[in-house]
């Protein structure tokens, strides 16, 4: 029994010396051999890469980069799947097989979607009324040119009419360093939200009269200083027009009783994004920050603050695929006195919110948000639908759960002589909750919670999108 207790110590001995010469072991890398991208040019896989052709690394240095590498060509979402390893192998001189799976990259939907800021508050807030939905067709080309380039064209009409015409280059020069993205929008609406009475906003109809008209132009230019730096830098231009009605409904809603407002915006972001996944993150950290300067002196309309964001997250994945998230968003603007009610900052659009207060609209000057999550992946399986689906970008369609517990907090400074949003302005917010997330293709979300806020009051929301 000695003896083979024996063998075996010396087996595991060989075994493990076997497993650190293995990961010693030093490669030279000759090619880097990209198959499955059908339209996408190489040069958007290869920037993506942290080696190169004729470098030396050691196996266990390879097999490291190989996994961030594959993030981050990931998060390019062009590609369903990606695969990096090994071939060819031999005199200490390999090569590098890139594996992709192009999506799907021309998308015309329709558009039909709530003018409300999320279904809960159309649900709640508007009595599921039908009228207040926007409809028409977004056509939107990614990867245009193979070159990651988005171009979308938004035509819409219902509760609002838009217009958009989007363009992004991510790289144009030879170095990929250097983007730019333009923007041009033109909005029309009947119905325009004139004020803010307990957290709700109230609104102004018209069946005859335009009451709103808008027009934003925007241009910003991006530099990647590193694999996960980003700076931009962007110049924006802003026209509005209302009727009469609205400016004598609230005066200050442009201010000073005015019926026309335009202003340039100055800002710059710093984005540092380390993200399995963009779309839907399990592992990581992001940080924004940035600075505006809102009004120009080129216009003397009343449009003159300044605007800091912040916004910090970081994620942990663990064993048996539990997982942790943090966030910390703040935003503070200055000066505060004489903003018009049009250039309001809030809480409760988009992800600036605290779940449980999805309802309410909390027009804030300034405020800090820290939300929690602590989640488990129930299950997790991809089906395979070819029999149903004979686009083959489509023919896997994945279903993953996630259980979660949260807890959010926050405070929000009001405007002064602003009484919209009083009754949770300048005051400790917070909320504790438990709920679902559904992910399914493209990393699409649909949350399904369970609040209870510090005012006492349960709530159970629907919501599209990641929250992080």
């Amino acid at each position: 029994m000695k003896k083979i207790l024996f063998k075996f110590f010396l087996f595991g001995l060989a075994m493990q010396a076997f497993a650190q010469s293995d990961s010693s072991e030093l490669l030279q890398i000759k090619q880097i051999l990209i198959e499955g991208n059908y339209k996408t040019k190489p040069q958007i896989i290869t920037r993506e890469l942290s080696f190169e052709i004729d470098s030396t690394y050691t196996r266990y240095q390879l097999d490291s980069m190989f996994v961030w590498n594959k993030n981050r060509i990931y998060g390019t979402n062009l590609f369903n799947k990606v695969d990096i390893s090994l071939i060819n192998i031999e005199e200490g001189k390999t090569d590098v097989r890139i594996l992709v799976d192009e999506r799907w990259y021309l998308y015309p939907l329709p558009i039909f979607r709530l003018t409300d800021r999320n279904f809960n508050d159309w649900w709640v807030n508007r009595d599921r009324d039908l009228s207040r939905v926007n409809y028409g067709l977004k056509l939107t080309q990614f990867n245009f040119r193979g070159r990651n380039e988005i171009l979308r064209l938004w035509l819409q009409t219902g509760f609002e009419t838009v217009l958009n015409l989007y363009y992004q280059v991510p790289y144009i020069d030879k170095k990929q360093k250097n983007g730019l993205l333009f923007s041009t929008s033109y909005f029309e609406s009947k119905n325009v939200p004139i004020t803010t009475i307990e957290n709700v906003r109230r609104f102004a109809s018209s069946r005859e009269n335009v009451l709103r008209r808008a027009y934003r132009n925007s241009v910003v230019h991006s530099y990647r200083s590193s694999f996960y730096s980003y700076h931009l830098t962007s110049l924006r231009h802003t026209r509005v027009d209302v009727a009469d009605t609205v400016a004598s409904l609230n005066p200050n809603y442009l201010g000073e009783g005015r019926t026309q407002q335009q202003s340039f915006s100055l800002g710059y972001t710093y984005v540092w994004d380390r993200r399995n996944n963009p779309n839907y993150p399990t592992r990581g950290a992001w940080y924004r920050l940035g600075l505006s300067k809102h009004g120009l002196g080129i216009y003397n309309d009343g449009v003159d603050y300044w605007s800091a964001r912040a916004n910090l997250t970081k994620y942990w994945a663990f064993k048996d695929n539990f997982f942790l998230v943090g966030n910390i968003s703040a935003l503070s603007t200055f000066p505060v006195r004489n903003q018009s009610y049009f250039n309001y900052s809030s809480v409760g659009f988009l992800k600036e919110i605290i779940r449980g207060y999805d309802l309410n609209i909390i027009e804030a000057s300034s405020y800090v948000l820290q939300r929690n999550e602590f989640k488990h992946q129930l299950f997790g399986r991809k089906y395979n639908i070819s029999k149903v689906m004979p686009v083959r970008q489509f023919q896997t369609f994945p279903i993953i759960i996630y259980g979660k517990v949260y807890f959010d907090q926050g405070y929000a400074v009001g405007y002064p002589d602003y009484d919209g949003s009083d009754l949770l302005t300048d005051q400790y917010l917070y909320s504790v909750g438990t709920g679902l997330d559904l992910v399914l293709v493209n990393d699409f979300t649909f949350r399904f919670e369970l609040s209870r806020n510090s005012q006492g009051n349960n709530y159970f929301f629907v919501n599209i999108l990641s929250l992080f």
